[in-house]
């Protein structure tokens, strides 16, 4: 298994702008260099997920929910995007600076898959 730093650095090299992740419990496993910061990063992750999700404060700036889909939560800020994977013990959030949030949503599940696959 590479380190977690090696998933952060896939992504990148993807065209994902930021790149984390985070357990359960807010925690950060790793994260891209300027990653920025997500106010409360557990209940808002948790609340992504919920019937009715509003929205995350990044930068004190709001990523607006577009739509969850299995253990995906999809998100907008103008020509930004955000994607959400849920897996068993962590997420990974992908941040695309003027990428719509669906051209996040495979390099992102790509990597949650596998990690998936590991028991994470």
């Amino acid at each position: 298994m590479a380190g977690w730093t090696d998933y952060i650095t896939n992504l990148t090299s993807q065209g994902i702008t930021h790149a984390g992740i985070f357990g359960h419990d807010g925690s950060k496993w790793a994260a891209s260099a300027s990653f920025p910061t997500i106010d409360n990063i557990k209940d808002d992750f948790s609340k992504a997920f919920s019937a009715q999700p509003t929205g995350i404060m990044v930068n004190s700036e709001k990523y607006i929910f577009i739509r969850n889909q299995d253990n995906f939560a999809i998100l907008r800020k103008g020509a930004d995007g955000m994607v959400i994977m849920k897996l068993n013990q962590a997420y990974i959030v992908s941040i695309g600076i003027n990428q719509k949030p669906e051209m996040l949503v495979s390099a992102t599940n790509k990597i949650g898959e596998y990690l998936k696959t590991c028991g994470y």
